[in-house]
């Protein structure tokens, strides 16, 4: 073996390796046998390149799987790219923006931007499916997917009309999310809410309305048609079922409806609520219980008042109404307050203005419909679904089932290019849902697209080929899928709709929901703050191995968890360190390996049966960060430090370390599959490189348990660890052969001559030594000729006096409630931490004394 390990020189051809055994094809495994166990990959936008986050995702779903197929499962990872409609189109048009192109939609028309938008994807899809190779990610290339291409297409189509042809899809005149710069609707699962300080304006409509309301958008006071209150607020009752025309200054007067709705919060403000049904959700769900009271829309797709307004405000920027409108009110002496608050707005996640609630046609899935032949409503069916579906961690089961109880109707249709186009097409009066256009002339499609969400919720069978394949019947429901908290409403809520609809079936048995990964202040990634780190250039610089356990190691289902490059480092080290191990164990001599089993062996085998047991418990559960720190202690602390230092006493050969090593490398492959095959092949483990990926799951009875051995050794351990730490602790040079006078058996004495550096014998006359007790075994370091017994005992009393001191000063500190309460946090921690080191240190100089006083 090489003297250190270069990931650069191995990566790309164990890649090769893997690709020429097409053991991640399940028809292709050495055993057909196996329970079928699929992962749906979650598809990666094509808006770029992937990141840090990609990173974390790859990492758990891999080694999920690479645990699953060395167990003897029928394994199959699909890998695709989503067409991410929305997102795509506004990455292209803001990127035609900053080269000067005001309008790209009105500059190049539909065929022409929607081949500028197909080549950036095609693009962004060849960087993403490389950078998914180089994160060693098992997937079956051949069944790659992409949410846009024929099949899925086919797929879309299909399911659109049918769900159309069963009343599940309509189209209707309702309330939705508007993105003015966007020019598209947006579903409310795709807004960002940010604090903003605006002005909160209370108000009366007229000097003689009874009734004072309050807003932060004057401008839409313009189209109020009533005034809510609550049914039991006594200070309202009288004018409830009575309606008042006000002149607003829109020219046109306006008749104000005073009705009772319960969810009024009489508590709140005035206790009464401005209803503005064309621009409000919630104020349009008040016009639906009382039509009545009709709706005015004064703000158009562009931002701009329209002629209901009144022509004093028609085509003014809404802005610039609002200021007009706040004046005039002013100006009339209806305006009763202005303060300043903070109020949470909502904007669109993709073009990032404010989001204006619009009233128009829009096509919906009516979630609270019954579905023809299974006599139950699509909320019903997610919600019965839901129960059946294991989700990790369990909390986020709750957040699913609250969010399907308050479930609306899906607005499904947007109003850009890029996209699934809607398959609905119009003669005249005429309207049919077909995926290709029907007989005769004059027919013109729907010029809408779907939401990107309504492809990918039927990804967990499209890509196994629906409706012809067998794979569907084999692979379905799959086994796992894995997804970050936010889009558990956006992704899973979907493909739960689309797999209970068509296919009566959930479509996955667990869900594991992971954290996102952000940078080392706990902020998101994102190009605005410039913390963006590409995953390549880590793994450029520190292996794919590195890189994949550091962001597994120390990382909780469900829970954020901060990217540190001294984490990769130091999973780094830890790959070198298992080559090191391999390549030690590799330069024994074959006699060295065989014979009867040693004190180390008995104690190792019988660590490595409890560590096999845990590992594997912990990749059944997915807790991969359990796993990576058991197989991370078990490797450094117990198999280098111990067992294979012990290997270097010639009369105590380590008979196990072949074993071991291969059980090490098996258990650490789904975690490190790079060098993991690298060592695997040096060692002959395996009879060609990319075998270990298939390599039987090692069984924790295969290995003896012998508990008398593990206790011998574990005195062995204390022993010399005691007397490194005193020789640390007395200034006393490591390679300074110490007099030890201790009993013990003839295999424990050599392992700690070696190990400690020092000289056993049971009697020696001497005036100073220093006393170790561990499991029962007494032992005494003689300290003559080596320490300055007196100078020592002044040194320690002179550092304890030191120490005394810091700690007065340091607990003043936390004991002063002004410092604890104006400190910065990380101040406060920082100060708490050296509090307890200089305990522990104190503990340690007082021992120290202690043992030669």
């Amino acid at each position: 073996m090489d003297k250190a390990y270069s990931p650069q020189d191995h990566e790309a051809r164990i890649t090769q390796a893997w690709d020429e055994k097409k053991y991640s094809n399940p028809d292709h495994l050495p055993s057909q046998n196996g329970e079928p166990h699929a992962v749906m990959m979650p598809p990666p936008n094509v808006t770029g390149v992937l990141h840090l986050g990609h990173a974390l995702e790859n990492s758990i779903m891999d080694t999920h799987m690479r645990y699953h197929r060395m167990t003897g499962k029928r394994t199959l990872l699909i890998p695709g790219t989503d067409h991410a409609a929305l997102p795509t189109q506004a990455r292209v048009e803001n990127n035609l923006k900053k080269q000067g192109i005001t309008n790209p939609r009105q500059e190049y028309g539909r065929e022409k931007l929607v081949a500028m938008i197909r080549e950036y994807a095609e693009n962004s899809k060849s960087t993403i499916l490389s950078q998914i190779k180089r994160l060693g990610t098992s997937c079956d290339w051949s069944r790659l997917a992409y949410t846009f291409d024929e099949e899925r297409s086919r797929v879309v189509n299909d399911v659109f009309v049918r769900m159309f042809n069963d009343g599940l899809i309509y189209r209707g005149y309702r309330v939705v999310n508007w993105s003015i710069a966007g020019q598209s609707t947006s579903s409310d699962d795709e807004l960002v809410y940010e604090e903003r300080a605006t002005t909160l304006y209370t108000f009366k409509y007229a000097k003689d309305f009874p009734i004072a309301v309050a807003t932060v958008l004057p401008e839409t006071k313009l189209g109020d048609t009533a005034v809510a209150v609550h049914p039991d607020d006594t200070r309202y009752q009288q004018y409830i079922g009575k309606t008042f025309t006000v002149d607003v200054g829109a020219e046109t007067p306006r008749t104000i409806h005073v009705i009772a709705d319960e969810s009024v919060d009489m508590n709140y403000g005035t206790g009464a609520l401005g209803v503005t049904s064309a621009h409000a959700t919630a104020d349009f769900d008040m016009y639906q219980k009382h039509p009545e009271i009709g709706i005015i829309p004064v703000i158009g797709t562009d931002g701009r008042m329209l002629p209901a307004a009144g022509k004093a405000y028609n085509g003014l920027p809404f802005k610039d109404a609002r200021k007009k409108f706040v004046q005039w009110l002013h100006d009339n002496d209806l305006l009763i307050e202005e303060k300043e608050i903070v109020h949470n707005v909502a904007l669109s996640d993709r073009y990032g203005d404010e989001i204006w609630p619009m009233p128009m046609e829009q096509w919906f899935v009516n979630v609270n419909k019954e579905v023809p032949g299974k006599g139950k409503t699509l909320k019903q069916l997610m919600l019965e679904a839901g129960a059946k579906i294991t989700i990790t961690p369990e909390r986020f089961a709750k957040t699913y089932t609250n969010w399907i109880t308050n479930l609306h109707d899906w607005c499904i249709s947007r109003q850009i290019w890029w996209g699934h186009r809607i398959p609905v097409w119009y003669r005249g009066a005429e309207v049919v849902a077909s995926a290709v256009k029907p007989a005769g002339e004059g027919w013109m499609q729907d010029a809408d697209t779907l939401d990107t969400w309504f492809s990918s919720g039927m990804w967990t069978f499209s890509t196994l080929g629906y409706p012809s394949s067998a794979h569907v019947k084999t692979f379905h429901p799959s086994a796992w899928i894995q997804m970050g908290y936010e889009i558990i409403y956006l992704w899973m809520a979907r493909m739960v709709l689309f797999s209970t609809y068509v296919l009566g079936e959930i479509p996955f048995r667990e869900v594991y929901i992971h954290g996102i990964l952000r940078d080392k202040q706990g902020r998101k990634f994102s190009k605005s703050l410039g913390n963006g780190i590409d995953p390549i250039q880590v793994i450029d610089e520190y292996g794919t191995d590195a890189l994949r356990l550091s962001v597994l190691k120390g990382v909780a289902p469900g829970n954020d968890s901060r990217f540190y490059e001294e984490k990769v480092a130091d999973a780094r080290n830890f790959v070198n360190k298992l080559w090191n191990v391999a390549r030690f164990v590799s330069q024994m001599k074959k006699d060295e390996t065989t014979g009867p089993a040693t004190l180390p062996d008995q104690w190792i085998l019988t660590r490595l049966h409890d560590v096999v047991a845990e590992v594997t418990e912990a990749y059944e559960k997915n807790q991969f960060s359990q796993a990576s720190e058991t197989l991370y202690h078990f490797v450094w602390n117990e198999f280098a430090d111990w067992y294979v230092e012990a290997a270097k006493i010639e009369s105590l050969h380590a008979r196990q370390a072949m074993n071991v090593l291969r059980t090490v490398l098996a258990l650490l492959h789904p975690l490190t599959p790079f060098v993991t095959e690298v060592i695997a092949k040096e060692m002959g483990f395996t009879q060609e490189e990319g075998e270990l990926m298939v390599a039987e799951w090692p069984k924790a009875e295969a290995f003896a348990v012998d508990h008398e051995s593990t206790k011998r050794f574990a005195i062995v351990q204390e022993l010399v660890t005691s007397i490194r730490a005193l020789k640390t602790s007395f200034r006393i040079p490591p390679s300074t052969q110490l007099q030890v006078l201790v009993e013990l058996g003839e295999e424990e004495r050599a392992l700690v001559e070696k190990l400690a550096r020092v000289t056993l014998g049971q009697k020696q006359s001497h005036q100073h030594h220093a006393t170790i007790v561990v499991g029962g075994v007494t032992a005494l370091v003689i300290l003559d000729g080596v320490v300055d017994i007196e100078a020592e005992k002044q040194r320690l009393k002179k550092e304890i006096a030191e120490v005394e001191g810091s700690l007065k000063g340091i607990q003043a500190k936390l004991n002063n409630e002004k410092f604890m309460q104006s400190a910065p946090e990380q101040v406060r921690v920082k100060t708490q931490e050296i509090h307890e080191e200089r305990l522990v240190t104190m503990a340690k100089l007082r021992e120290s004394l202690k043992q030669i006083d």
